[in-house]
């Protein structure tokens, strides 16, 4: 005789289990502070990056908000491990 595990068998909620603990570990206190939003019309802290884009009118240029003024810009910051 074939066994078949039940939907609510003492294995999935192991698996459940350890998901859910895998998960919990996964957040370090080394998380950097959490964000706080800036109001509309706030002008963002000045900064200074290079255009790295080849398409861009500005490429190898520093580029900042400052020179986006009166313009709708947005800014993403990538970061990988």
């Amino acid at each position: 005789m074939r066994s078949t595990l039940h939907p609510s068998s003492p294995w999935r909620a192991g698996i459940l289990l350890a998901i859910c603990v895998i998960a919990v570990a996964g957040c370090g206190k080394d998380d950097p502070a959490p964000l706080v939003p800036m109001a509309i019309g706030t002008l963002a802290p000045d900064f200074t990056l290079t255009d790295v884009n080849p398409a861009s009118p500005s490429a190898s240029q520093p580029v900042s908000p400052r020179s986006q003024l009166g313009k709708v810009s947005a800014w993403y910051f990538g970061h990988a491990t």
